[in-house]
């Protein structure tokens, strides 16, 4: 029978285990290119890159939304605070759905709640695209929104579970190599008693 001193060993590992489970997550993969979009906000500062493992490509993404009862409860609109990227082998399974992945992601803001992997039917994140809300001067910020990412299968859009202020922006490039392999987000931290913003905006990179 396991005493309480392993019981707290186990708990503790589990806490600070990798979001997926699976597989060690990487920051020093060669990229070949990375793929930016000119509507994102600047509140913040960039977090650290995140790298699917080598061999591996984002095939799915799931999000940290800040949801309306949420934000009425602490008197403040973050929206999306957090993306992760869930990364595949393509040597192991080409199709969704997939039980084998990585997942990385780079800085996440402190509000919202995860949300369920959206994977692409087959093949790789290729581009993607973010809803913004400009800056509303004395009224309440919340920068990021939304995003969606294009398949490198027929094109096809997933578009995350985020809320709705501000617009769509331009699809960013495609990815010059054979899909998306890391990210890396511009967060800001809590500001106490100011207005909170959360992700402002992200990098997204390519790997062959």
């Amino acid at each position: 029978m396991l005493n309480f001193l392993s019981l707290m060993l186990i708990s503790v590992l589990a806490k600070h285990a990798s979001p997926s489970g699976r597989v060690q997550r990487s920051i020093g993969r060669t990229f070949r290119s990375m793929l930016t979009v000119h509507n994102g906000m600047r509140w913040g500062s960039w977090g650290q890159k995140e790298m699917c493992p080598t061999g591996m490509y984002a095939a799915g993404f799931s999000l940290k939304v800040a949801g309306m009862w949420e934000s009425l409860l602490v008197g403040d609109n973050t929206a999306l605070n957090g993306i992760r990227l869930h990364c595949i082998n393509p040597s192991t399974k080409s199709s969704a759905p997939y039980d084998d992945y990585a997942t990385v992601q780079s800085d996440v803001g402190s509000w919202g709640k995860w949300s369920d992997i959206k994977w692409c039917p087959s093949g790789f994140l290729m581009s993607f695209q973010l809803r913004v809300e400009p800056y509303q001067g004395t009224w309440d910020d919340t920068a990021a929104n939304n995003i969606r990412f294009k398949c490198s299968v027929n094109a096809e859009e997933l578009q995350g579970s985020g809320m709705s202020w501000g617009e769509w922006g331009d699809w960013s490039e495609t990815c010059g190599g054979r899909g998306i392999c890391g990210i890396e987000t511009m967060v800001e931290e809590p500001q106490g008693v100011a207005d909170d913003t959360a992700l402002n905006d992200l990098r997204i990179y390519c790997c062959d």
